[in-house]
C-alpha cells in the first residue's frame, strides 16, 4: 500500500489537528488514539449554570415577547422570520400559553415538517416547563400519539397529522393558535394545510395563525393570508415580524498531513 492509500485508509481519529497561530506538532510526535466513546452528544451552552428561566431570557426572541403577543392579538396571521438559534420554536408557544391562549380547554398547535423534530422539540419544551411529556406538552405523529385530549395545552404535530385532524374537525375548533414552523420546507401536506387554513380563517375569525421560518419570503405569505379586500392598510389581517439570531464560536483546525481523495469515474462497457 502506497503512502497516499495509507493516508486515505487511516481513520480520522488517528489524524493530528492543529490550530493556525499555534505551534505546529512535530512529525515524529506520538499520536494518541482515543477509543472511548460517549453516548451523549456535545451541546454548546455557555449558560448551563443558570436556571431554565434565566436561559430563556438569554434568547434573542425574548426581547420581542410583547411585540409577538401584540401582533397575535391584533392580526389573524403573523409572519415571523426568525434566524436559526433565536428560540422561536421553543419560546413562542410558551409565550402564548402564559398569555392565556390555552385557556378554557383550548390548544396551541405547532406543526413540524419531520417527526423527529416534533418529538425532540416537545421533549425540550416539557423539560423547560417542568412537565411530564404527554400531559401539558405533547406530540402527535403517525402511529404515535403522546398527548392527553383533556390536559395537553401545547401540542406538536406533523403537517400530515394536521391535515388528518382537519378531516375529522374541518374548523379545528379545539385550537386557538396554530403555528406553522419551518414553513419554507414545502412538503405536499404543508401546501395543503396552508390552503385549508386560509379557508378556515374566513369562517373562524378568532383562530390565530403564526407562520415561522428562518428563510421565508414574508411578503408573498403576507399577500396570500391578508384577507383585507378594502385596500385600507389599517384593516390588514396579516403582520410581519423579524427576529435576529445569534452566532456561535467556530474554531478552524488543519491536519498535519493532507488527505487526498481520488474520484474515479465509472467505466461504461
Amino acid at each position: 500500500m502506497c503512502d497516499v492509500e495509507a493516508k486515505m485508509a487511516a481513520p480520522l481519529s488517528t489524524m493530528k489537528f492543529w490550530k493556525p497561530g499555534s505551534e505546529a506538532p512535530g512529525i515524529s510526535e506520538e499520536r494518541h488514539v482515543t477509543t472511548e466513546t460517549t453516548g451523549s452528544p456535545i451541546i454548546f451552552n455557555p449558560h448551563t449554570a443558570l436556571s431554565i428561566e434565566k436561559q430563556r431570557q438569554k434568547l434573542p426572541v425574548f426581547k420581542h415577547r410583547n411585540n409577538i403577543l401584540y401582533l397575535v392579538e391584533s392580526y389573524q396571521t403573523v409572519i415571523i422570520v426568525g434566524e436559526t438559534g433565536c428560540g422561536k420554536t421553543t419560546q413562542i408557544p410558551q409565550y402564548l400559553l402564559e398569555a392565556g391562549w390555552a385557556a378554557e380547554g383550548k390548544v396551541i398547535g405547532v406543526t413540524q415538517p419531520r417527526r423527529v423534530a416534533a418529538i425532540s422539540v416537545a421533549n425540550r419544551l416539557a423539560e423547560e416547563r417542568g412537565a411530564l411529556l404527554g400531559h401539558e406538552v405533547g406530540y402527535t405523529i403517525r402511529f404515535d400519539d403522546c398527548s392527553d385530549p383533556h390536559a395537553t395545552r401545547i401540542k406538536f404535530l406533523t403537517d400530515g397529522m394536521l391535515v388528518r385532524e382537519m378531516m375529522a374537525d374541518p374548523l379545528l375548533k379545539k385550537y386557538s393558535v396554530l403555528m406553522l414552523d419551518e414553513a419554507h420546507e414545502r412538503t405536499l401536506y404543508t401546501d395543503i394545510a396552508i390552503g385549508l387554513l386560509k379557508k378556515i380563517q374566513k369562517k373562524r375569525r378568532d383562530l390565530r395563525l403564526i407562520v415561522a421560518s428562518a428563510t421565508l419570503d414574508a411578503k408573498k405569505f403576507q399577500e396570500f393570508f391578508n384577507l383585507n379586500e378594502t385596500g385600507d392598510p389599517n384593516k390588514d389581517t396579516c403582520g410581519i415580524l423579524t427576529v435576529e439570531g445569534r452566532t456561535f464560536p467556530v474554531d478552524v483546525f488543519y491536519t498535519v498531513s493532507p488527505v487526498i481523495i481520488h474520484c474515479l469515474p465509472y467505466l461504461s462497457v
